[in-house]
């Protein structure tokens, strides 16, 4: 595979953890999924776990290209985020995103 390619798998990868982490933390404990860690310690495990996979696939995106890393950025944090968050919602278990926020919005009010 190509670096661009590794690049590309390694944010995408980041991406799809990095919504799930935070979607599932703002969940109420009762509707979190059995996967996701419990304990502090391994929700973040969990973040480090993106947070290095997006660190490793920024940096070879600049190191190939200046444009392709500003792209690759712009992507990651406009572009996945709407790629991803509507599937994650169904996923735990919501009809819609729309759904989910509804949910989440109304844990949080008193």
């Amino acid at each position: 595979m190509t670096p661009a390619t590794w690049s590309a798998l390694l944010l995408l990868t980041a991406g799809l953890l990095h919504s799930c982490s935070l979607m599932c933390r703002k969940l109420p404990p009762e509707r979190r999924p059995a996967c996701y860690p419990v304990a502090p310690l391994g929700r973040g495990a969990v973040d480090l776990g993106w947070i290095i996979l997006f660190l490793a696939g920024i940096r070879l995106a600049f190191s190939l290209s200046l444009w392709l890393g500003i792209v690759a950025a712009l992507i990651y944090f406009i572009v996945l985020p709407f790629v991803f968050q509507p599937s994650l919602a169904r996923m735990l278990g919501f009809r819609n995103l729309r759904d989910y926020l509804d949910t989440v919005g109304r844990e949080k009010s008193p």
